[in-house]
């Protein structure tokens, strides 16, 4: 789908940008806000954005990962091998792209995925990503990629040797493609993916003390820590501490039947729908603590909301979190554990110590406040020497 969105007459436009995405960059539900957020604000520094929505038609995608996971499941197969990797799927993909090409001769083609590009010398682009399949799969899966996800890792190697620019969320992930890419890749910090003004401290703090509250942020392949928390939910409600109210967004109540009757479940909120953003937003505004127990990545992005909204965090320090904001404990409580004993004595040492508990709100605030769009893109097109 092409959606051109033209500036008012009259305005100077330094620069135009095609933007292809893995979904509609108008919808704040693609890639946690992130092109939503990325091309406004190009928009808003007086550029013309045309958005090029790259993503595999979703009925054509279900019929083919449907069975495709199923029979994964009963073989033992471990891939993340998808339609959206498949042969059919980039050839389908490079055409849509040739096509909006070809439609606008003229603008610097943005890639928010590392899978494709022009593969026209003629039309050179950036590339802005998270991670490359590759890199995701040594991480999470901690193995290599296997015969079905291959080809994948060499059409995205292919496409980054033959950008002009490599832009990384994360400044591990960038640090690694340096060694292969060189100066080209850059990293220009990350950004709060959050449309609220900055509040006060004295009454952003009031409203949290005013409830027992605390937000767990996921979807479904963050089950094991949401179950880890449940557990600790448990013991705190027997004693450690009562009357607490856990708010879980991104599942429903039919994931995990069996969790206490105070973790209250909202399912995926949409941010692109105001009344559930309103939803979202008001139960980080009142939540004392962000928990996220899994260790490897506790949902980066709605962290980096929460902090913003001055909540501590108690999650597990892994690398791009360490990295990118130093020593967790000085913005709430660093795992060391996944016992749920444990959990629950970390989550009620800082319910119950008001003077620590401000101290690293306010240090929550400090850390995310110039992580700003207006920043990122600033120097996005300082790099590209607009």
């Amino acid at each position: 789908m092409l959606t051109t969105d033209n500036a008012p007459e009259g305005t100077s436009l330094p620069r135009r940008f095609i933007v292809f995405s893995i979904g509609d960059a108008h919808s704040p539900s693609t890639w946690s806000n992130v092109p939503f957020f990325f091309t406004r604000e190009l928009e808003r520094k007086g550029c013309m954005v045309t958005r090029v929505n790259i993503g595999p038609p979703r009925a054509v995608q279900l019929l083919f990962d449907v069975p495709w996971k199923i029979w994964c499941r009963l073989t033992g197969v471990r891939t993340k091998f998808s339609f959206q990797r498949s042969l059919a799927n980039r050839k389908a993909t490079q055409n849509r792209i040739a096509r909006a090409l070809r439609k606008y001769p003229e603008g610097h083609c943005v890639f928010m995925t590392f899978s494709f590009s022009t593969r026209n010398p003629e039309r050179p682009y950036s590339m802005f990503c998270d991670q490359t399949f590759a890199q995701h799969i040594a991480y999470f899966d901690e193995r290599t990629p296997d015969h079905y996800e291959l080809p994948t890792v060499q059409e995205e190697r292919r496409n980054l040797e033959d950008a002009k620019s490599i832009v990384a969320l994360f400044p591990e992930v960038a640090e690694d493609l340096a060694r292969s890419y060189g100066g080209k890749v850059k990293y220009f910090g990350n950004v709060v993916n959050i449309d609220l003004p900055p509040e006060k401290p004295d009454a952003a703090l009031a409203a949290k003390r005013a409830v027992n509250e605390i937000v767990f942020i996921g979807s479904r392949k963050y089950k094991a820590g949401l179950e880890r928390l449940a557990e600790a939910i448990e013991i705190l409600n027997k004693g450690l501490f009562p009357g607490l109210t856990v708010n879980v967004i991104g599942m429903r109540r039919t994931d995990m039947p069996s969790a206490p009757a105070n973790m209250v479940f909202h399912g995926y909120l949409d941010k692109g729908k105001p009344k559930e953003l309103r939803r979202y937003t008001d139960i980080l505004q009142r939540a004392r603590l962000f928990v996220n127990p899994n260790p490897k990545w506790a949902a980066f992005s709605a962290s980096c909301e929460a902090l913003f909204l001055y909540t501590p965090v108690v999650l597990f320090s892994y690398p791009e979190f360490e990295r990118t904001f130093g020593d967790v404990n000085r913005l709430g409580v660093g795992l060391r554990s996944t016992v749920p004993q444990h959990l629950a004595e970390n989550i009620a040492g800082l319910m119950n110590n008001d003077a620590a508990w401000q101290e690293k709100a306010i240090a929550a605030h400090e850390a995310t406040a110039r992580m700003t769009w207006a920043g990122f893109t600033e120097q996005f097109m300082n790099d590209l020497g607009g």
